[in-house]
């Protein structure tokens, strides 16, 4: 997945395009920011080391892997009657372009960043610095980035409803072992965690024997072409003879092509149901959404595994 800066970015630039950053109200950008980062915050959950229960880890895992877009489309549909400046919709919107910019973005991520331990982190930790740098001018490693998208102690109500409703429907087994509290813990954790990270003077890195190195932002980063910037060709990792010369920016721009399609039939799905004539919306909702892998952006249900990679970090 891009990281925390990309994902808020990607998702600020699609409501641009679609014309509504109305939605970005001071109260509200925070929520929208915070949806942008999708079902990840629940890999945040109980990150201490001695903390051993993983069930939402693995409800964030089953999110990313199976009934993808279904998952989207029920959080959508859970938003019938609703205003579209109401928080939880905002998040919900938010939550729509994480999906689109991971569709688009990872096997890149992934062919460039392989598979051993951290690497992924470290990949999307640069990535984040190139495009915060980029799009808002700011340097990540002195930057807390939580400030982004920390919304006080919950989420807006209707929130944890809308994840317990969906999840039951389509993972029933994992969303028994989850409490309603789990989410918000989840979020929290998120947080916390994102704080420990901020470590500009290095200070935390070196009381943690730098454990923590590969998710901390740093002022300077090994100068190589992260973004395929020379147009060299690369691999699907999941489908080795899929190949393609595509930069970053390439990819950018056809996910937020991707995410301008997928917003504005959410949108007119909820504007419809706010006149009770959603029905004729919802096919579109579910044409555009479709049903990809976050991972490998072919559909779910591929059964594809990740496995070549020519990593860069």
């Amino acid at each position: 997945m891009p990281n925390i800066w990309t994902h808020l970015i990607f998702g600020q630039e699609v409501l641009r395009r679609i014309g509504r950053t109305d939605l970005l109200k001071p109260e509200t950008t925070n929520v929208f920011n915070l949806g942008c980062q999708g079902p990840d915050f629940l890999f945040y959950h109980n990150f201490l080391p001695w903390q051993t229960d993983t069930r939402a880890n693995v409800m964030g895992e089953l999110i990313h892997h199976k009934h993808c877009g279904p998952f989207l489309v029920e959080m959508v549909l859970q938003m019938r009657g609703r205003q579209l400046h109401d928080p939880t919709v905002i998040y919900v919107l938010g939550f729509l372009t994480h999906h689109v910019l991971d569709r688009n973005m990872h096997p890149y991520i992934h062919y460039k960043s392989g598979y051993k331990k951290w690497n992924h982190q470290r990949y999307e930790v640069i990535l984040d610095t190139i495009m915060a740098e980029k799009f808002l001018g700011l340097a990540t490693w002195n930057t807390p980035v939580w400030k982004q998208f920390y919304i006080g102690d919950d989420f807006p109500e209707g929130v944890v409803d809308m994840f317990r409703k969906a999840a039951i429907k389509f993972f029933p087994e994992q969303a028994n072992r989850m409490q309603d509290g789990d989410w918000s813990q989840a979020y929290r954790d998120m947080v916390r965690t994102q704080q420990i990270f901020h470590d500009p003077y290095g200070i935390k890195r070196l009381i943690t024997f730098g454990k923590i190195e590969p998710m901390v932002y740093k002022r300077k980063n090994p100068p190589r072409d992260y973004l395929n910037e020379n147009h060299a060709e690369w691999h699907h990792p999941a489908i080795p003879e899929e190949t393609s010369n595509s930069s970053v920016w390439d990819l950018w721009e056809q996910a937020l092509a991707d995410g301008e399609t997928v917003l504005r039939a959410a949108v007119e799905f909820l504007e419809l149901s706010l006149q009770g004539t959603e029905t004729s919306g919802e096919n579109l909702l579910v044409e555009k959404i479709g049903n990809l892998s976050y991972d490998t952006g072919k559909p779910c249900g591929s059964h594809l595994e990740l496995r070549y990679a020519d990593p860069i970090v």
